[in-house]
């Protein structure tokens, strides 16, 4: 339906309404509060660019994911995606998007978004409430590039699943900000819906030709500065699969940010193969 000449995608008709639909613009109003750092770092993104291109993703990692938690949040989204970590997951149209949702009882709200954090915002989830929700929700800002805002649905899901392990999400809404990859590491729920969208994109077959390099030469692995080729293989995967070619079409400043980001999944990817042979 349209709210306002703004797509809106509701996937549960007998709870549509204005409830849901305060609550949203509720989130969104405060979304520039809930972001100021990762906003900050959208507008200046060579600096988060530079700095996750020399990190080494596995010592992060160790720091941050318990392992057990990760199998098990993998072995719960395969109950979604039987072929999870096998096949490549395909950008979905909303109408796709939205069917995924209702199966899984959640309400999917899609709409364009340039409020005050312009396009930095990509989405966000927010768990089912006693008082006002009573199924989750995921929120897509369609202003992005359609490539982009299928990877955002995913990373939710990625929330969504994570919920459901560790006994709940809480009640604040977990934003998605470009801007914030560094801040994920560092985050156990936002690193492990970033590892759901890094699966997704780069599943096992696909992970072991791409990453074939000598991390596992050393007594140690490691995942820090991605080779040339590597770069120039993830950069083709990711024009295929995603229709986002970096420069060629898009504000440099947006640009930057989806090469960012292209390159925090990449690594992180990297990593969970160097380090746990996923």
């Amino acid at each position: 339906m349209f709210i306002g000449g703004r797509l809106s995608v509701v996937t549960l008709k007998s709870e549509r309404g204005s409830a849901v639909d305060a609550l949203v613009e509720e989130i969104l109003g405060r979304a520039h509060k809930a972001g100021r750092k990762e906003l900050a770092a959208w507008r200046r993104p060579q600096r988060e660019l530079r700095e996750l291109a020399r990190l080494d993703y596995v010592r992060v990692m160790r720091r941050t994911l318990d392992y057990h938690t990760l199998r098990a949040i993998i072995r719960e989204t395969r109950k979604i995606w039987p072929e999870f970590n096998r096949e490549v997951f395909r950008p979905k149209s909303l109408n796709q998007l939205a069917a995924i949702s209702s199966d899984l009882r959640i309400h999917l709200q899609a709409t364009p978004y340039r409020g005050p954090e312009g396009m930095a915002l990509r989405g966000f989830y927010v768990d089912k409430t006693r008082k006002m929700l009573k199924h989750p929700l995921i929120f897509l800002n369609t202003a992005h590039h359609p490539g982009a805002v299928s990877a955002t649905f995913v990373h939710e899901i990625g929330h969504h699943v994570t919920a459901r392990v560790t006994g709940g999400a809480g009640d604040a809404a977990h934003y998605f900000f470009y801007g914030g990859h560094r801040n994920h590491l560092g985050h156990p729920v936002e690193l492990a819906a970033d590892v759901i969208a890094s699966l997704t994109a780069y599943p096992a077959p696909l992970a072991r030709k791409m990453f074939a390099m000598p991390w596992d030469w050393g007594l140690v692995a490691r995942a820090d500065q991605l080779p040339d080729k590597a770069f120039a293989q993830i950069r083709k995967h990711v024009r295929e699969l995603l229709g986002i070619n970096f420069g060629a079409s898009l504000p440099t400043g947006q640009s930057l940010n989806y090469l960012t980001g292209m390159i925090h999944y990449a690594k992180l990817r990297w990593a969970l193969l160097a380090e746990y042979e996923l």
